[in-house]
């Protein structure tokens, strides 16, 4: 029970650490009659992105006054203002156009919880066995640098995201590959790549996931 304990505080400390450096900005898409869609939304300009969930809800972190979101939904393509907003109630009409965007008082008071679930650090979130033949690389580290800016890759193989705060301040990722820990980015063929996915939210993993994931999958492990 003791060390329950701990490691529940520990987490606590984790998670309020991430929260001081990331500000929170949660979002609701939704129709005319309040029934959530499931979107795509990225900030113009930039590799930040997420998506909704079933019931509409979204979260980003650290957005501009003056950025923009892109939405995606089904075949729309539709542009918010973010205006200054600290949340973002975004209401499409039938004619498939934006009815209304409002601050909402329940969505800030969500705080890091959309975020924590839904903040994507890269375009797509993912690396590819597909775009690492196709733009040539020859080692992990490399394809990684190119993919996703969030990342600090050293030497030694070891793995830091950018804006994931820990007890350690910046701890290194936890690299698992096929559902295994590895110790090091390094120890990775990539012609045995299949996919690579950062996740910023590590809780699942417990304390050793609080400087998140970068979890591989292999062609061999992704054929079981």
């Amino acid at each position: 029970m003791k060390r329950f304990s701990v490691f529940a505080l520990c987490l606590c400390v984790a998670i309020s650490a991430y929260c001081a450096d990331n500000v929170p900005f949660n979002g609701l898409i939704c129709d005319i009659d309040g029934l959530g869609l499931k979107a795509q939304i990225t900030v113009k300009g930039s590799e930040k992105r997420t998506v909704s969930g079933k019931d509409g809800k979204f979260g980003l972190t650290n957005i501009k006054a003056d950025d923009v979101l892109q939405l995606r939904y089904k075949k729309l393509r539709l542009e918010v203002a973010v205006e200054g907003r600290k949340s973002a109630k975004i209401v499409i009409s039938d004619e498939g156009t934006i009815h209304s965007v409002t601050d909402d008082k329940e969505l800030v008071a969500a705080g890091m919880d959309h975020v924590l679930r839904r903040e994507l650090p890269t375009k797509g979130g993912v690396l590819t066995a597909e775009m690492i033949e196709r733009e040539g690389f020859t080692n992990l580290a490399d394809a990684l640098r190119a993919k996703a800016t969030s990342l600090i890759i050293d030497g030694a193989g070891n793995v830091t995201i950018r804006g994931v705060n820990s007890i350690g301040n910046h701890a290194p990722a936890l690299i698992v590959c096929d559902g295994m820990e590895v110790g090091s980015i390094n120890a990775v063929n990539i012609n045995d790549v299949a996919s690579v996915e950062i996740q910023r939210d590590g809780t699942l993993y417990g304390f050793r996931g609080v400087g998140g994931v970068i979890s591989i999958k292999t062609k061999s492990g992704a054929k079981r």
